[in-house]
């Protein structure tokens, strides 16, 4: 997750306008932006959004503010609402405004991101946060090694540490081979250097070893950024994943895998399962598809393709899928004909044996995300909203990347009538999988709860954008309730 969100950080530029850096539209917010500047800069996104917001109510004109407020944002409702908020606060003639302009045609799917920084960087050179940007765009338009050759003049006269983590990833996100990869490593040592007190300097670090397997390190590194700032919003998170990490490489990893002599379909039938969670139906269907044409005797892929067709209530195929999955079951694990033998029984009979298959497997192989999640996900009505609450956090604790854990956890709390954790936990997941549709609609879901129909159909109309169909019905039916209201 870091590695998709690192990209946010580099386009936030400074409000000062002496040394040779470009001038922002500030008013009297200029420390709050600095401050929130700095810290978006080095991956303290959190802060940076508080910050930011802290100047807004400052100086509501703070159009520079909005306009960082909306690239420190992962929710794509509050980022579009942000920069068209930023450009419409914009003066016309001011060079920061090339940069709203092309923020605003970029989230509308017309241009890059980036596009104004390469010239703006060439007219204001003292400016570390344009030169980053710059960076971007040449990154974007696969003119990598133009790109490193900024980045190490940038970095050596600005003397700026985020340059050289930019840098350092370069080399981590387009390495071909494990010198190239290596090459990384003196710019995250440089950064070190240069920002001791920054959490994030570590962090890279410690994902450079976590990468190359080197769990020990990464380990230490990841600690020695939690110690550095207990507050880095990344800290708590990697170290647990490295250590996850660890574990699942060793012989000791309590996991059920999956039978198929095909690693390809085990990889398209992971796929589908994440989908699965997600809510994409149609995608996780197509997913184990792809898992049963690399591997026409993978049994456990039919019956969860039969389960993805029973969410989309296509009835029939769930029973020919089935059955292809019982006769199959024979090239099975033990486990996985324990779970085919009870989704057919459930189909057939009405029964509810696959939620107590579940359970006795997971304590089986506690290790496994996808057991874990499957004793919420497939027992959600069973058993109540304290028990999911215990067994997401502890999933999440184990395995923080398992973010489809929020998402139930969110609605846990909205029974509890618990709103204000409601929120948060759905809008983590959204900020976590900003690229998912389903987060979206539960955000809709809380706003729903709230009675604030307006903020719904915005989260709604996201949703369904992006392809989720459950959110087009929901769209509809609050456009038609608020036209009649109005």
């Amino acid at each position: 997750m870091k590695r998709i969100l690192i990209l946010l950080s580099f386009l936030a530029i400074s409000c000062q306008s002496n040394s040779g850096e470009m001038s922002r539209q500030a008013g009297q917010a200029s420390n709050e932006l600095m401050n929130g500047l700095e810290a978006m800069h080095h991956v303290r996104f959190a802060e940076a959004r508080a910050l930011f917001l802290e100047g807004i109510e400052k100086d509501p004109n703070c159009a520079s503010c909005y306009l960082n407020l909306g690239n420190a944002e992962q929710d794509r409702v509050l980022r579009r609402e942000y920069l068209e908020t930023a450009l419409s606060m914009a003066k016309k003639g001011h060079p920061e405004t090339k940069i709203m302009e092309a923020s605003v045609n970029w989230i509308n799917g017309e241009g890059g991101r980036f596009d104004a920084h390469p010239d703006l960087y060439k007219k204001y050179k003292g400016d570390k946060f344009l030169a980053a940007g710059a960076y971007r765009y040449l990154q974007f338009n696969d003119q990598i090694e133009e790109g490193r050759e900024l980045l190490v003049e940038a970095g050596a006269r600005l003397n700026a540490g985020h340059l050289y983590n930019l840098l350092a990833y370069s080399y981590f996100w387009n390495a071909e081979n494990d010198e190239e990869y290596d090459k990384g490593l003196q710019y995250i040592e440089k950064y070190i250097e240069l920002n001791p007190n920054e959490a994030n300097a570590y962090d890279s670090l410690a994902e450079f070893h976590l990468n190359k397997g080197e769990f020990d390190l990464a380990i230490e590194n990841y600690q020695l950024a939690f110690e550095v700032d207990p507050e880095f919003e990344w800290a708590t998170r990697n170290l647990a994943l490295a250590k996850y990490q660890e574990k699942m490489s060793s012989e000791d990893a309590k996991v059920m895998n999956w039978t198929s002599e095909s690693e390809e379909a085990r990889n398209a039938f992971n796929i589908g399962m994440w989908q699965l969670y997600n809510l994409e139906w149609e995608q996780a269907g197509q997913s184990f598809s792809s898992a049963i044409e690399l591997d026409e005797s993978f049994a456990l892929a039919y019956a969860m393709r039969a389960r993805t067709n029973y969410f989309l209530q296509n009835q029939g195929k769930v029973a020919e899928d089935l059955d292809i999955a019982v006769s199959m079951s024979i090239n099975a694990s033990p486990e996985e004909k324990k779970m085919i033998m009870a989704l057919s029984n459930d189909n057939n009979l009405g029964t509810n044996s696959f939620n107590q298959v579940v359970e006795r497997l997971v304590r089986k192989y506690p290790d496994s995300s996808f057991l874990r999640f499957e004793s919420i996900f497939a027992t959600i009505n069973d058993i109540g909203p304290d028990m999911i609450l215990r067994r997401g956090k502890d999933l999440i604790e184990m395995n923080p990347n398992f973010t489809p854990a929020l998402n139930i956890m969110g609605y846990a709390y909205l029974q509890k009538d618990n709103l204000d954790l409601a929120k948060a936990t759905f809008q983590e997941q959204v900020r976590r999988q900003s690229g998912k549709a389903n987060p979206y609609d539960s955000l809709g879901d809380y706003y729903l709860a709230e009675n604030n129909n307006e903020m719904a159909l915005r989260y709604f109309e996201q949703s369904s954008m992006m392809g989720l169909k459950a959110s087009e019905s929901k769209v509809d039916s609050l456009k038609a309730l608020i036209e009649s209201v109005d």
